[in-house]
This record gives structure tokens, C-alpha cells and sequence, in this order.
């Protein structure tokens, strides 16, 4: 089955040990060792490790890019034989960019997006603003590959497809390149839960404000979301304490955005309750078309507020984005173990399609893809996946296991290099974000 066309042309990078280096690792794969990931952003950096470290055994090559826009991947190795159905080397090409609706939006539609398709040097160039390139797809290589256009073979979400719809339906996209706007076929896409992503909202607080970190009641921070509240001077925190001054800049990323679906219902409550509440976040000036788009943005505005998962707070993209503070809700901080015990509510259940029998992929590749990212010791090792649900503690057939503890806090496992322990999440929203969690062995027939 041929699985990819090819739409942009390789322009030649300069030869030297870096073109040389992709010619022997990432060409003359076939295609069916070639595994197309797009969707959520979000979980970004735990993939990427799961891939290099679980799949790939930590002997690999990795493209990424030094243009304009660095949200596409590849990375190229031989998995270890029990994980793959081939044998040689694969290639697995990932695409953040756009964000979970990248992932849905292909296979609803039909629609092939473009994607990595073949690389002659490292690192790759790949050029487009997600801003004005991402409704269009108009990304172009300027060096070390080309694109192909593809359906995705592992689509990850971070939320439920039906999550996307109305408000949060990707209406700005343009219908001739991703498919016509089809809320029915988002409703409808069967998708599987896959991990939990634990959010927060992040402000700059670089001036004018006196509480550090901020504290705010969910309806406060539903009343800046909805741009109700213009001003800090306007916003008191949950004691009822004025916070600072100055204007509040709202840092949206796009409709579509799973980051976004989350924030918009369950901090301002779009389309919950026997009401079925239609307030949603309004659209701004600039939609952002990844995660860490809008840290950036955010970043540079004092006052900005916007919502990424929490791991965003450590490590290399904290150094980038030093103004960003997590704000508490209702008196909690955002934390995996708060997330797990149930005390703070800003937490979605991410969700993949395994594609694969769709487009002629290696299944169980994905499968092992998959597996790992939910599976307590594997997981120890990752970056930002630090909460687990507790279908991923069970013997491996998905049964859910009673015997596992239903209690956060002693079921944590200690990554071996030491690190932020994961947890096991004892609570599920059954895959609807709108539901209140409810303890998931209960849930067992």
C-alpha cells in the first residue's frame, strides 16, 4: 500500500556529516515501517521520550528543525523485535503542530495533512508561522527533506473528539485542505483512553502583582477566561485579597486545540450541566497553534494568562518561558498528586486512535507505543506523564484491577533516576471531560 504522496520537493541541505548521517539512517525505510503520529501537543515531551527510550531502546537518530516552525519531529531506529511486527530500522515522524485537532480532524475528514516525509539532513528546515500557516497547512521545506501528505496512523487528543465541537470545533480551518466542518463525525470517532494530562493556568507575573502564586476560586478565573474581568485591579483571590493591577492579556491557543477544549470546560464550564452552559473563551486577535506558541506569547506580555499542562513549569520550556507562574485553584496547587487524590480539578484524560489498520501501518508498533506510556514503570522514566489512569495498572489485557490501590498517594513509583513520582489516578471521567471523576474501580462489573 502506498501511504504517503509526496508534496514538497527536497532542497538540497549542504553536504557534510549531517546530510550524511540522514542518508543512512532515515532513508530506504519502506513504508511499513513508518509509523505517522500527529495530535496533542501537549504531551509533546513524554512521547518524544517514550519513542527514544521505550521504543527505540535509546539508540536512535532524531530530526528536528531549525526554521520558522518546530513543531514536526523524526526520529529513526531499530526497536527491539518483540515491539514491532518488521524487522529494520523504522521511522517515526511526529506532528505537534495544530495540536490534538491534527489528529482528529485527518481521519474524520479523510483528509491526508502534511507531515515529514523523508530526510536527507539534520536538522531539517521547515518554515510557516502557526498563525498564519496552520489553518492552510502552507508549512514549506526549505532544507533536508520533504513533506508527505498522510492520514495519521497514532492520533492523540487531549480530549474526546465530541469535546470539539461547536465552539471548540476548528471552524477557521480551511475546508479544502482539512475537510469540511463535520461536528457529526467528531461525535462519533471512537477513540480510547490513553493518559491523564494535569493543566494549569499560567500567568505573567512580571509586574504589578502581590500575590505570588496567585489564588483564585475557578469562578474568578472562569471571569478572566471569559474576558468578563478586563483588569487584575478587578480580580480578588479566594480570601477575597486584591492580586495586583494592570491589563489582563488573554493568550489563546486556536478552536480545535485540545488545550483549549479543556480550559474552556472545565474552568468556564462550556456546554456542562443540565443547562448545557454555551459561555465559552472568546476567540482573540491571535490564535496560538501550539503550546508552547502561547507560553511564548505570554511570556513576553506582563499580565498575559493562558492554560498548559503543568509540566510546562519545569525544565527546558520553564527556562524559556521564566515569567509564567501556575496559579492554585479553589486553594490547590497544581500537582499530580493533588490531580490523583482528587483535590484539584483541572486534569482531562487524553485520548489515540490507533489507525493503523486504516492505513497500512505496523499496529503493533503503535501498540508498543501505546503500552508504554501507560504503564507505570515505563512511565517513571518520561518527562510530563506523571499521573496514569488506573486501567494502565492492570495485567496488561485493559481489564481494570481492583487490587491495585485506590489511593494516590501509595501508589506512587519513584523513577529510577529519581525524579517526580507518578501516581496512579483512582478517579476517571469515563472519557467525557464535562463528567465529575468518580473513583474508576468502582466502575469494575
Amino acid at each position: 500500500m502506498n501511504r504517503t504522496t509526496t508534496v514538497a520537493a527536497a532542497v538540497a541541505a549542504i553536504l557534510g556529516s549531517g546530510s550524511a548521517l540522514a542518508q543512512t539512517a532515515f532513508t530506504g525505510v519502506p513504508a511499513a515501517n513508518t509509523i505517522n503520529i500527529m495530535g496533542s501537543s501537549a504531551i509533546k515531551n513524554a512521547l518524544l521520550a517514550d519513542i527514544e527510550g521505550n521504543f527505540c531502546n535509546n539508540n536512535y537518530t532524531l530530526a528536528t528543525s531549525n526554521g520558522t516552525n518546530t513543531n514536526f519531529l523524526g526520529v529513526n531506529c531499530t526497536p527491539v523485535s518483540s515491539k514491532v511486527t518488521n524487522s529494520g530500522p523504522y521511522n517515526i515522524f511526529i506532528r505537534y503542530e495544530g495540536g490534538s485537532v491534527s489528529g482528529y480532524l485527518p481521519i474524520v475528514n479523510k483528509a491526508p495533512v502534511k507531515e515529514i516525509g523523508t530526510v536527507t539532513a539534520i536538522p531539517v528546515t521547515i518554515n510557516g508561522a502557526s498563525t498564519g500557516n496552520g489553518t492552510d497547512d502552507s508549512f514549506q521545506f526549505a532544507a533536508g527533506g520533504s513533506f508527505a501528505t498522510v492520514i495519521p496512523d497514532l492520533a492523540i487528543g487531549d480530549v474526546e473528539p465530541k469535546a470539539l465541537i461547536n465552539g471548540n470545533y476548528p471552524t477557521g480551518y480551511s475546508t479544502s485542505v482539512w475537510g469540511p466542518v463535520n461536528n457529526s463525525g467528531m461525535i462519533g470517532l471512537s477513540i480510547t483512553g490513553l493518559v491523564n494530562e494535569v493543566y494549569a493556568l499560567f500567568v505573567n507575573e512580571s509586574s504589578g502583582f502581590t500575590e505570588n502564586p496567585l489564588n483564585l476560586s475557578i469562578p474568578m478565573a472562569a471571569q478572566i477566561l471569559e474576558k468578563n474581568i478586563t483588569n487584575w485591579s478587578q480580580v480578588t483571590d479566594v480570601n477575597g485579597n486584591p492580586v495586583g493591577s494592570g491589563p489582563i492579556k488573554l493568550v489563546n491557543r486556536e478552536n480545535g486545540s485540545g488545550s483549549r477544549a479543556a480550559a474552556d470546560i472545565l474552568i468556564v464550564g462550556d456546554g456542562c450541566g443540565a443547562a448545557g452552559k454555551t459561555n465559552t473563551i472568546p476567540n482573540t486577535a491571535t490564535q496560538y497553534f501550539s503550546t508552547g506558541d502561547a507560553l511564548g506569547a505570554a511570556n513576553s506580555t506582563a499580565g498575559a494568562i493562558t492554560y498548559a499542562t503543568i509540566d510546562n513549569a519545569y525544565g527546558s520550556q520553564a527556562t524559556k518561558t521564566p515569567n509564567m507562574v501556575m496559579v492554585n485553584l479553589n486553594g490547590v496547587a497544581p500537582t499530580n498528586l493533588n490531580a490523583a487524590n482528587g483535590t484539584y480539578p483541572f486534569w482531562v484524560e487524553a485520548q489515540y486512535i490507533n489507525n493503523a489498520a486504516n492505513t497500512g501501518a505496523d499496529s503493533k508498533a503503535v501498540n508498543s507505543i501505546v503500552a508504554a506510556l501507560q504503564g507505570q514503570t515505563t512511565t517513571a522514566s518520561l518527562q510530563d506523564i506523571n499521573v496514569i489512569p488506573l486501567i494502565a495498572a492492570a495485567d496488561g489485557s485493559g481489564t481494570l484491577n481492583a487490587t491495585v490501590h485506590s489511593t494516590a498517594s501509595s501508589n506512587a513509583a519513584t523513577p529510577s533516576g529519581g525524579s517526580v513520582p507518578v501516581y496512579i489516578n483512582p478517579y476517571t471521567r469515563g472519557g467525557v471531560t464535562c463528567n465529575s471523576p468518580v473513583p474508576e474501580y468502582n466502575q469494575i462489573p
